[in-house]
């Protein structure tokens, strides 16, 4: 990845969320375009493209956040380490929409194929394939948030393991952190080593596989790292 210009002068958790919702509303737009014409496993396997191009592009602007908030408080600092060296996210963009638009459309379409005809005017409730569309759409959203802290965890831990700064994890204090989440606000680690496992009451023993040392911790996490000296 590459670090861009965001034109958006706020601070960096403000960024995260105009990119999420900027995110969400290209993604929501891309899902019903493509059941205008009608609900089909085919209809959702035809967007696969654009869904990946609007969540890599998220990812995109999420790094940039990620890479700005070690620089814009590092001016002047050397880097201890000849080359900058990226860390990868736990999965892909790519293979992730896919697994996700790939298993929606197969529910879709075994919906569809099970649904009986409506032989009535009067309202019904909603359809096996619609309610399988909304928690598509649901799926496609935690998925980008996901993402989008993903890379930002990533620049931010790969341009302060480049320039030997610490890190430090910062939960969203928004009255919504989960155990994991507020168990881990305030934990510091040395340049270029990761957060271990929280180990506190409530915490699961065994966490989110998408967690490899830095956030999110499970999908939808908002929590962030900070560079300290």
């Amino acid at each position: 990845m590459t670090v861009t210009e965001i034109p958006v002068p706020q601070t960096p958790a403000q960024q995260l969320d105009a990119i999420e919702q900027q995110a969400d509303a290209e993604i929501q737009a891309i899902i019903s375009a493509a059941v205008a014409a009608g609900l089909s496993g085919a209809a959702i396997l035809a967007v696969l493209a654009a869904l990946t191009n609007a969540v890599s592009t998220a990812a995109q602007q999420g790094f940039t956040v990620g890479a700005q908030i070690v620089l814009q408080g590092a001016a002047g600092r050397r880097a201890r380490m000849r080359q900058l060296a990226i860390e990868p996210l736990p999965t892909s963009v790519e293979e992730d929409v896919r697994a996700v638009v790939e298993d929606v459309a197969r529910r879709i379409d075994a919906a569809i194929a099970g649904e009986a005809p409506d032989t009535t005017s009067a309202p019904v409730t909603p359809t096996p394939a619609n309610v399988e569309l909304d928690r598509f759409r649901r799926r496609m959203r935690i998925l980008a948030v996901t993402k989008i802290h993903q890379a930002a965890s990533s620049a931010t831990f790969s341009y302060a393991r480049w320039l030997g700064l610490d890190l430090e994890w910062v939960t969203r204090r928004d009255g919504k952190a989960c155990t994991v989440c507020a168990s881990m606000n305030g934990r510091r680690v040395p340049a270029g080593e990761k957060f271990a496992n929280p180990r506190a009451p409530g915490v699961p023993r065994r966490l989110w596989a998408g967690f490899q040392g830095l956030p999110p911790t499970h999908p939808s996490c908002r929590c962030r790292v900070i560079p300290r000296t």
